[in-house]
């Protein structure tokens, strides 16, 4: 039972930070994207919201699992479990935002 807790944690956390990220990079897009045309650049940043969304919920359940292995398997404290989890979510999550912008830029056509 000690594991489900952390894996809690460890998922709102991941997804809260992961939500943060996606604002911020939303912010970048609208920085980046001054030139192109308004809907080009709705649909870049929907794309990218897509993509981050999807990432967010595919971290999020990895999250659940990798915090429950580590403190099982493992044998790993519940709070560092927790925190390596969430750092490895966050980085991930930020490639998958890169990955994203880099995609979803061409995608909607801008030059």
């Amino acid at each position: 039972m000690p594991t489900k807790t952390a894996s809690l944690v460890s998922v709102i956390l991941s997804i809260l930070l992961l939500v943060v990220f996606a604002v911020l990079t939303l912010f970048f897009e609208m920085v980046a994207l001054n030139g192109a045309s308004e809907r080009q650049g709705m649909t870049v940043m929907g794309i990218t919201l897509l993509c981050q969304a999807a990432g967010a919920v595919l971290l999020g359940s990895l999250a659940w699992k990798s915090t429950s292995l580590l403190v099982t398997r493992f044998n790993l404290n519940s709070a560092l479990a927790v925190v390596i989890t969430v750092i490895l979510a966050v980085l991930a999550g930020g490639l998958f935002s890169f990955l994203a912008l880099v995609v979803s830029i061409p995608l909607a056509g801008v030059r």
